[in-house]
């Protein structure tokens, strides 16, 4: 079984792209053709807005740039086919919606947030992001954080096409495995959770796995497309259920309202430069 242990997030984890051995020190790098000299002009524009921390939503061609203030570092990129080469892999499609819907709902300061507060990571893959060996090496697409009492709401979400994926495949059973890392960890200031965000419609899961919705929300999946901006609540809504579950196995039967508590300075590092 492998040794697992937590640890805090600082500067040098290799899940934020300055942290890179071959070009240290550097976030993104982007490569272009010579010959593409508009897109080098934009990619410079963007550097000054970053470096002038004036970042917006911005779009040309084929790339996409997504600032969410939540965010662990800025900004987040995504890229439509391949006229430029980006390092780290930019966001795919699904991971982008997610992003986008998760911003959304934040920024309409929704009640289930009130008096909150929520951190988001992209984790990166192999060699470098936090994977889990019992789920087939599955990692996370990305980290949410919802911090309460000194209690650490930890959600491993993976927007992804499960089409092709059975029902007992290890990525989708891993909201029971993540509980038995859980237990496994004896910290109980750490709750784990894991969500796939399924890009796959709904009708098309029942028919494949032969699942009702209500089934398949027991297991953790939601479905991005059918649910529109909903399943982001029923995501959020998930993690309340889990304080609540909490609060009572441990008699503290406060209003929520009145025990909020946001303690984030020593576990991830937030303010770092961002540069391409």
């Amino acid at each position: 079984m492998p040794h697992l242990e937590y640890r805090n997030f600082d500067a040098s984890d290799p899940n934020f792209p300055g942290v890179n051995d071959e070009h240290p020190g550097e976030y993104y790098r982007v490569l272009v053709e010579e010959s593409k000299v508009e897109i080098i002009e934009k990619l410079k524009e963007l550097r000054e807005q970053i470096d002038a921390h004036n970042l917006r939503p911005w779009q040309f061609s084929d790339l996409h740039v997504i600032p969410f203030s939540q965010h662990l570092y800025q900004p987040l990129l995504h890229l439509v086919g391949d006229s430029i080469d980006i390092s780290p892999v930019p966001l795919d499609k699904g991971e982008r919606r997610f992003v986008e819907d998760l911003k959304q709902y934040y920024e309409s300061s929704p009640a289930l947030l009130e008096s909150k507060e929520l951190y988001l990571l992209r984790n990166l893959s192999k060699g470098r992001g936090v994977g889990f060996f019992e789920a087939g090496n599955f990692h996370p697409d990305v980290i949410v954080w919802l911090i309460y009492e000194r209690q650490k709401y930890i959600s491993f979400v993976g927007p992804k096409c499960i089409r092709k994926i059975g029902a007992q495949d290890p990525k989708i059973q891993f909201y029971k495995s993540v509980k038995e890392i859980e237990e496994r960890l004896g910290d109980e200031s750490v709750i784990l959770i894991s969500f796939i965000i399924s890009n796959t419609p709904m009708q098309e899961m029942k028919m494949f796995w032969g699942a009702s919705q209500r089934e398949m929300e027991s297991w953790n999946i939601l479905f991005q497309k059918d649910e529109a901006f909903e399943y982001i609540e029923k995501n959020v809504n998930e993690i309340i259920s889990c304080i609540v579950a909490y609060r009572a196995e441990k008699n503290d039967l406060k209003p929520l309202s009145e025990v909020w508590a946001i303690v984030h300075s020593h576990f991830f590092c937030m303010g770092a430069p961002c540069e391409l």
